[in-house]
């Protein structure tokens, strides 16, 4: 557990100056950036309870399906205590914003090609599995949508600047870049046994992108419905593909 969260301070640290350096600093929200740390170690904690405590994995099999379940126990809790941190920036809604279901339903499918194209020539065959299928097509999207899009974009939306300027030049949205900066890392970044920093940056550029899709959907829609859906589809897509290569 100590290992496991020294990563999880490592990874908050690495997004940390950019944070700094766009945060509204007429209005510093200061509970809300408190309550998106705290959230992230929360919501990583939870997914790796299982692991780290044999009894608590209350439902066997191959996949982490306990620790999914507790990280979205947690964020929905999370989310119903502090609904009010969100202000104009909650995205639980099951309604679309007007003119977004046509550009995210031809970013989903833009993506499931990718992930398509991905799968055939990127990733080794594999072996059909009912519980693979049933996992992809549920735990993904739920759990880390709701965390990553719905909580943390939400909450770094009130607390940071609209756009990026360096000078005169502006970028994108930095809550957007951050929880996709965090999304890329806690699929790529790890500490071995002998503490030895891993970097997989090749993993880290897959998500870190797909990160920035998804959050361009959610601020697009002002939901996260449209992005969970997108997220479970990519992924039993591309598992499928693994299958019939």
């Amino acid at each position: 557990m100590e290992k496991l969260l020294i990563k999880n301070i490592a990874q908050l640290l690495i997004v940390l100056p950019l944070i700094i350096y766009t945060l509204k600093k007429s209005h510093i929200k200061w509970s809300a950036l408190l309550l998106f740390c705290l959230f992230f170690l929360q919501n990583q904690l939870l997914l790796e309870l299982p692991r780290e405590f044999e009894f608590l994995n209350i439902i066997e099999g191959n996949w982490n399906w306990s620790g999914k379940i507790y990280a979205m126990a947690g964020s929905l809790l999370f989310y119903w205590l502090f609904k009010k941190e969100f202000s104009e920036h909650d995205f639980f809604k099951i309604k679309q914003a007007r003119n977004s279901i046509r550009p995210n339903i031809i970013t989903t499918l833009i993506v499931m090609f990718l992930a398509v194209a991905l799968a055939f020539f990127l990733f080794g065959k594999s072996e059909p599995d009912t519980e693979t299928l049933l996992f992809q097509l549920t735990m993904p999207g739920f759990d880390e949508e709701i965390a990553f899009r719905g909580i943390m974009l939400g909450l770094l939306s009130t607390v940071l600047n609209e756009t990026i300027d360096f000078g005169f030049i502006k970028f994108g949205n930095p809550a957007i870049l951050i929880t996709s900066i965090l999304f890329g890392l806690i699929h790529s970044f790890g500490i071995d046994e002998q503490w030895h920093i891993a970097q997989d940056w090749i993993y880290f550029s897959q998500t870190f992108l797909y990160g920035l899709v998804l959050g361009w959907m959610t601020i697009k829609s002002r939901s996260i419905l449209m992005p969970i859906i997108s997220h479970n589809l990519t992924n039993t897509v591309g598992t499928i593909i693994t299958w019939i290569k």
